[in-house]
């Protein structure tokens, strides 16, 4: 800050590129303070910086809404706005139809899918510029995205209205979160890429796309049998030993003959018996059995 000889000083940040000169004036309202100690009036100083920040955060949100808008292409089910200013008459909002196309009063069918807001506001400006008005200014915004799914084992499985930034964590909070069931870290994507359709494992802050369908399997079970207390089917974790699975049924029985327990485990398509530890990790749709003791 750089001060003047009639008592004013100037900001010295580059500010003034904007246009903005300013000055304040000061006064010394104690003469008596050592060198002359001054209380500045920067008020209006103040309320011209908070504004030009203002109208920066503005700016940067304005290019990132654009930026998303670029992104994201249109489809079937997706609502959109279409304003010509001055012409009531083909200010409309159109449903894309299973066809990505809309009809436009005036230019009839237009084909929309495949291509991103800022694709068609442009085509259809030059559509109504050929022969219709002189210099159409259009606008085009999404007013509702098309849906994406979420099946299986979640609480609400169902169709939801795509957002942008929507993620798989979301999502499954949309559907009212998992069943106890759900096998958590198996959740997939399945999505159309390129005429083909891809199926993916994803992690809950991964993106979600309009159309993805999003699946929560059944987490797979494992069966305690024998001299257990609470013999059963019980849902399956990685990393489960034969001693947890156990704890799982309740424990042993006074009966059970713990050395000779064994698990029944299908590799290749045949059901083998595996003696096991109770440290032994299990496998999804083990069977393990816990004999009776002979005396």
């Amino acid at each position: 800050m750089k001060f003047l000889d009639n008592g004013s000083f100037w900001p010295s940040w580059p500010w003034y590129e904007l246009g903005i000169s300013l000055r304040i004036q000061y006064r010394d309202e104690e003469k008596d303070q050592p060198n002359g100690h001054a209380i500045m009036s920067y008020t209006g100083f103040l309320v011209i910086g908070l504004s030009v920040v203002a109208m920066a955060l503005l700016g940067a949100f304005t290019i990132a809404y654009a930026e998303r808008q670029e992104a994201y292409r249109l489809g079937p089910n997706d609502v959109i706005q279409v304003q010509v200013f001055g012409e009531d008459d083909l200010s409309v909002e159109r449903t894309v139809d299973g066809n990505g196309t809309i009809t436009f009063p005036l230019l009839g069918t237009l084909s929309v899918g495949g291509r991103t807001v800022q694709d068609f506001q442009d085509e259809l400006t030059a559509h109504l510029r050929a022969g219709y008005i002189r210099n159409p200014k259009v606008t085009v915004f999404i007013v509702r995205h098309r849906n994406f799914f979420v099946n299986g084992e979640v609480r609400k499985p169902g169709g939801f209205e795509y957002r942008e930034g929507m993620t798989v964590q979301k999502a499954l909070a949309l559907a009212e979160g998992f069943t106890e069931k759900a096998d958590r870290s198996e959740v997939k994507i399945t999505r159309q890429q390129g005429g083909s359709t891809q199926t993916t494992l994803v992690a809950l802050d991964e993106l979600v796309l309009p159309n993805d369908l999003i699946m929560v399997p059944q987490a797979p079970k494992l069966y305690v049998n024998g001299e257990v207390r609470r013999p059963g089917d019980y849902m399956y974790e990685k990393g489960l030993t034969v001693h947890k699975a156990i704890t799982m049924a309740g424990g042993f029985t006074e009966k059970a003959a713990e050395s000779r327990t064994k698990v029944l485990r299908v590799i290749n398509g045949q059901e083998v018996t595996i003696s096991v530890k109770l440290d032994d990790l299990i496998h999804p749709n083990d069977i393990i059995v816990v004999p009776q003791r002979f005396f």
